[in-house]
């Protein structure tokens, strides 16, 4: 019998509402929701291919132990539970609560997070430990640390509601689904352009977005600081501000404007190999709207000025006043979170923007945006008193992901306990203890708590109040051992004799907790944890495709009149870093690394998530090169080549990209071997992470090192060598 199932895509942030046709309980295809008003009938291939990753035969039905000749066997899961919360209770009692570590990876964000966080958080609060680490400060950290030197608006960005005018840096929402709302990013675009909506765009390649763009400046990498500086001086010197807005709610314009007088545009538009007309453009078409948002991604993030970055965004939006005001309707109000309160007021800069957490390497400390994750590697190496002995992983793949791959693999192979959630054999299950077998997300109940949550920052989420219920699709498989991630953490506290007690995803720290006192099912907890929201579940379950819940939504309201915080866009701290890296650009190349390493990203793969089947079988990572330096290589499509930078060199495939500029090589993070940087990357890819030094420059606050941008030298392979 072939049944119809209405669902959400769990495979990355974008959540398509889907169509999954079940046979005996089977999928049997996934396709997009042509119903959905939200969604459209968009997905993607990796949603799309959910029916091969439930059957894949290498799946993981079942726990595994690592054996002491470094092979696995199966383990029931109650028993590994057993020997897992043992060993971390004896690790506490002999090393402490800060030997216990855990990370969340990409994967864990865009699967079962609001309801497995929640269980999370209160393990490692039960342990006493504040080591926890998310990709974060390894992505794009620098948009929460920004807000500690500028200080916060009460009231969400105007986002992607009714946009004039568009600013993207460094970004593909075509591939990232960030930068656009949830839906297809194609199609939204074409519809805001149509409507007269421009759009800028600041990227080293001619992405499908940048091709749309009525201003594209195809910098080299490693400029976005200075063209957004320069661009910020065009709208101060010419008045292109909100000047109602910056005069009852900004301060520190002065202090911006004088570190602003050593930047000439001719001069930077040089440096960075574009027209400076193209930079004065830019900035008079996006101030010279009424509406707009700009929106920085990965690439400008990876090169080691995250924060300094997003703080200029940030000012170039407050100068243009692109923030909601009173009265405003937030269109994309959250259904199943409760209401919350906007006010059209500025709070203040954090009195110091370190928060509690403390690394013993480098001076780095936790921030807004989390513990410095590019240094957990060296936490785990260090001997000493709080030296990290044992690693949860959930739902991410430190072995490919995390810079300084051979750092990383020799840490993860000294931990006393490495336990690793995941359902294939990744590079970082090879490397574990012990491997969980987790459930796939059209095998339990959701709802796009997620999605809806992130509506309220700039750049993510959804342009309209949509939700959306899913209950599981099909069973788990016959005879399968799995447990739900949520039930991993539950189960740990249990047996460790800790109380369970648990803060519902996306609520306020002062939400009191909830005690657990029997274990629930996933759709127990969806029912416990939407209590109080905007609209109830029963109502959002009432629409199985999805719905869009317009009545009731949040409206921003007026500032306290008594308010004096002001927004700060020019921070001393902030002036010094642009003072710095303006410098630091001027420093000459190092001939011997002539070329720049590029990150890139893949609509087939969710960073270090990935299988061959949503990629047409091609299990690689091609590093991209310019076809004219393909030519002076002596290299054509196909051929194999040695990437070097000063910390190492991996062997890769390349393929011609003609919109990359000149002198770059773009290739995909999250491939290749972590035991053998010797082997075939036609077979495992390639591991640009192996080229990334952590400790030598990185952005002070959220310890991320220059993860693009890297120099590195390209030299031909004989493959038959």
């Amino acid at each position: 019998m072939i049944e119809l199932r209405k669902s959400i895509c769990r495979c990355c942030i974008n959540q398509c509402a889907i169509n999954v046709l079940v046979e005996d309980g089977r999928v049997r295809t996934v396709e997009g929701d042509p119903d959905n008003p939200q969604y459209s009938g968009y997905s993607c291939v990796k949603g799309r291919s959910q029916g091969d990753y439930l059957t894949d035969p290498a799946r993981l039905l079942h726990p595994v132990r690592r054996r002491a000749d470094g092979g696995f066997d199966r383990i029931a899961s109650a028993d590994a539970l057993d020997e897992i919360a043992a060993s971390i209770a004896r690790i506490v009692d002999r090393h402490g609560p800060r030997a216990i570590a855990g990370y969340w990876g990409t994967q864990a964000a865009v699967g079962s997070r609001p309801v497995t966080a929640p269980f999370y958080d209160a393990f490692f609060d039960a342990i006493g430990t504040n080591m926890r680490f998310d990709p974060n400060t390894i992505d794009k950290g620098g948009k929460h640390v920004a807000q500690s030197f500028l200080g916060s608006w009460g009231a969400p960005p105007q986002g992607f509601d009714a946009p004039e005018a568009i600013l993207l840096i460094g970004i593909n929402p075509w591939n990232t689904y960030t930068g656009f709302p949830a839906g297809s990013p194609r199609r939204w675009l074409v519809d805001r352009i149509a409507g007269g909506c421009k759009l800028i765009v600041i990227d080293p390649r001619r992405t499908q977005v940048a091709e749309r763009a009525t201003v594209h400046l195809q910098a080299a990498p490693g400029h976005d600081v200075p063209i957004l500086a320069a661009m910020i001086k065009v709208i101060l010197s010419e008045g292109r501000i909100d000047h109602d807005f910056v005069a009852r709610h900004v301060t520190g314009i002065d202090a911006l404007r004088e570190q602003l007088d050593g930047i000439e545009v001719a001069a930077v538009a040089a440096a960075a190999g574009v027209r400076a007309g193209d930079i004065v453009a830019a900035a008079r078409t996006y101030a010279g709207a009424r509406r707009g948002y700009a929106m920085a991604g990965t690439g400008p993030h990876m090169t080691a000025a995250g924060t300094l970055v997003e703080y200029l965004v940030q000012v170039l939006e407050t100068l243009c006043g692109r923030w909601m005001r009173a009265g405003d309707v937030i269109k994309a109000s959250p259904a199943l979170l409760p209401p919350a309160r906007a006010r059209a007021q500025a709070r203040a800069p954090d009195a110091d923007w370190a928060l509690g957490g403390r690394m013993r390497v480098r001076g780095l400390k936790q921030s807004r945006a989390g513990m410095p994750v590019a240094a957990l590697a060296e936490e785990i190496l260090t001997p000493g008193d709080g030296q990290v002995r044992a690693l949860i992983c959930w739902g991410g793949n430190p072995a490919v992901a995390f810079p300084d791959q051979r750092r990383v693999v020799e840490a993860l192979r000294s931990l006393d306990l490495f336990v690793q959630i995941d359902p294939w054999m990744s590079q970082s299950a090879h490397l574990a203890d012990y491997v969980l077998a987790p459930t796939l997300p059209l095998e339990v109940a959701a709802a796009s708590i997620g999605t809806e949550g992130l509506s309220l920052r700039a750049g993510y989420g959804q342009a309209l109040a949509h939700s959306q219920y899913t209950d599981a699709v099909v069973p788990r498989p016959a005879g399968s051992d799995l447990l739900e991630e949520w039930e991993i953490f539950y189960e740990l506290m249990v047996r460790m004799g800790h109380p369970v007690e648990v803060r519902p995803w996306g609520h306020p720290p002062t939400t009191p907790k909830i005690p657990i006192d029997a274990k629930p099912r996933t759709e127990e907890l969806l029912e416990l944890f939407t209590a109080g929201s905007r609209v109830p579940l029963d109502t959002v379950k009432r629409f199985p495709g999805g719905h869009v819940f317009d009545e009731g939504l949040i409206v921003v309201e007026p500032g306290d009149p008594g308010n004096v915080d002001r927004l700060e866009v020019g921070h001393p701290e902030m002036m010094r870093l642009l003072e710095r890296s303006i410098t630091r650009l001027r420093e000459p190349a190092d001939a011997r690394y002539p070329y720049r390493m590029l990150c890139r990203r893949e609509n087939h793969a969710n960073n270090s998530t990935r299988k061959a089947a949503s990629n047409r079988g091609l299990a690689y990572n091609p590093a991209y090169l310019h076809p004219d330096d393909l030519s002076e290589l002596g290299v054509v499509e196909d051929d194999e080549v040695a990437i070097t930078s000063p910390l190492g060199a991996i062997r890769a495939i390349v393929a011609a990209d003609a919109h990359l500029r000149r002198g770059m090589v773009s290739i995909a993070f999250g491939y290749g071997s972590a035991d053998d940087p010797s082997a075939d990357p036609a077979v495992f890819g390639s591991s640009p992470n192996r080229l990334v030094a952590t400790d030598e420059i990185f952005d002070p606050f959220t310890g991320q090192p220059r993860m693009t941008d890297v120099p590195v030298a390209i030299s031909r392979v004989d493959r038959a060598e």
